[in-house]
């Protein structure tokens, strides 16, 4: 008898140990009591217990508990929320469980409370000169925390401030999308703009309002205003603004724009076309997308080139070999230069030619056929275009080389040139009484030097060989210099 009364005892006694809390109650980690601005997906975590089999988390609107919005049990740490509302503060506490059936107490109840409404980026409130295409910008963070749980954003942007106008346009975009571009907003107009977040069951507030101003004009970049000599096929270029679909530009010589060139370009620069020589030009650009206009870009204006710069021979100079190069200063954009020289002053019975222009090569000319000994020339050229010519460059002199001195170098030298017609080679012998650098140039029946070489000659006989494999079938000068002498022959090139 006493023993079983004794075993019941025992039983009793088991019974009531196992009734008792024997399991540490945990401590809540993240996050922090009282904590702010949390996300509506926030992670609930704490330490672990031993000996714990699973963990109740309880999650109010309330600090009774009375509002629960979750109640959950889990083997983990840390359970992950979902879709709380925003600008809401939450109370969570946890207790542990084991495998007997014991409990810890409840945690102490911490609260947090979730953010109400994001913060903006870019543009700066008050911003000015704004793109038409400008991105507005919202940050991903708020305070130090990444932005999570949010399934979108909704974007609004209106003219005014109350968010009522015609112009007023909402966007959405995902919830990981921080940025929103905008599309052909109107010119010189004052937009204002704000955000807020929103998942399946609720949207935090809007965040605060900001403005910025589209740009309504844009600068002129190049030629500079008042710039003189300008070449013929000037660059116009502007400042380029995104968002702008097309540019118009005018032209023109009257700076009231009375009668201008218009055209319209989709890039920001272009070549002004069909200008005429010693013209001030004024110039202007605006910016245009399907729903608006810019104001016009303050004028500037440039000077057309007068006309060319004689070069070489300088004006004066003597001693000018019979067949010289004449050169002289490039207008780039015309189509070609007229070349005139002739013996007198008046240019009677002048020789005139046209050297066709490339903007690549300093412009220059050559006369094929030899001038007369000791006399003074007197030439000019001027530029041309298919719709205007310049007046004459100023006139330069030269004189050629006396007479008495023209061949008899080369004559003394009894040059000899063969074979003549040549194939792929030409050799050049000479016959000269002391060491000499003789220079040998080859000239095509367009005054283009296809060959300029230097050969050193040695005192007696010499012979050199030219090679001409390079070179096509046809009619060609052959020069040969030194110092003041010259001597000139045909030659023919015939494979």
């Amino acid at each position: 008898m006493k023993r079983s009364l004794f075993a019941i005892i025992l039983i009793f006694a088991a019974f009531a140990i196992m009734a008792q809390d024997r399991i540490d109650t945990p401590e809540l980690v993240n996050p922090s009591n009282a904590d702010d601005d949390q996300m509506p997906d926030v992670m609930l975590d704490w330490n672990a217990v031993a000996a714990a089999l699973n963990y109740q988390v309880q999650l109010s609107e309330d600090a009774d508990f009375n509002t629960i919005v979750l109640d959950s049990t889990t083997d983990l740490t840390s359970v992950k929320t979902n879709q709380l509302k925003f600008g809401t503060e939450y109370f969570w506490r946890v207790k542990a469980n084991d495998i007997y059936g014991g409990t810890s107490y409840w945690t102490p109840v911490w609260s947090f409370t979730t953010f109400s409404t994001v913060n903006l980026d870019k543009p700066n409130d008050g911003a000015d000169e704004q793109d038409p295409d400008v991105t507005l910008k919202w940050k991903n963070k708020v305070s130090s925390v990444m932005i999570s749980g949010v399934d979108y954003f909704d974007i609004q942007i209106d003219t005014t401030n109350a968010f009522n106008s015609s112009q007023f346009a909402e966007f959405t975009t995902g919830g990981s999308t921080f940025n929103k571009p905008m599309d052909q907003l109107l010119f010189g107009v004052t937009y204002y703009w704000h955000v807020r977040a929103r998942h399946a069951t609720d949207a935090s507030d809007w965040s605060i309002t900001r403005s910025f101003t589209v740009l309504d004009i844009f600068s002129l970049k190049k030629p500079n205003d008042g710039v003189t000599d300008q070449d013929l096929n000037v660059q116009l270029r502007w400042e380029d603004v995104s968002g702008i679909k097309k540019y118009d530009y005018q032209v023109d010589n009257d700076e009231d724009f009375s009668s201008p060139d218009s055209y319209v370009t989709d890039t920001f620069k272009v070549i002004a076309q069909e200008l005429k020589f010693g013209i001030t030009y004024y110039w202007r650009a605006r910016g245009r997308h399907d729903f608006d206009t810019t104001l016009w870009a303050e004028p500037r204006h440039f000077t057309t080139w007068v006309t060319v710069e004689p070069e070489s021979p300088g004006n004066g100079a003597d001693s000018v070999v019979l067949k010289p190069k004449l050169e002289w200063s490039q207008i780039k954009g015309v189509n070609s230069y007229e070349v005139s020289y002739a013996p007198n002053e008046n240019f009677t019975d002048a020789f005139t030619d046209f050297q066709p222009a490339d903007d690549d090569i300093n412009p220059y000319y050559y006369i094929l056929y030899d001038l007369d000994e000791g006399t003074t020339y007197y030439w000019r050229v001027r530029a041309c275009t298919a719709i205007d010519t310049s007046i004459w460059s100023e006139v330069y002199t030269f004189t050629t080389i006396p007479a008495a001195g023209i061949d008899e170098y080369f004559s003394r030298a009894e040059v000899s040139i063969y074979p003549n017609p040549a194939t792929t080679e030409v050799n050049i012998e000479m016959n000269i009484s002391e060491p000499a650098d003789i220079e040998f140039s080859l000239i095509d029946l367009a005054g283009q030097t296809l060959m300029d070489k230097v050969f050193s000659f040695t005192g007696g006989n010499n012979s050199k060989t030219i090679d001409l494999s390079n070179l096509t079938n046809g009619i060609y000068l052959l020069r040969m210099n030194k110092g003041q002498y010259s001597y000139s022959r045909k030659l023919i090139i015939k494979n």
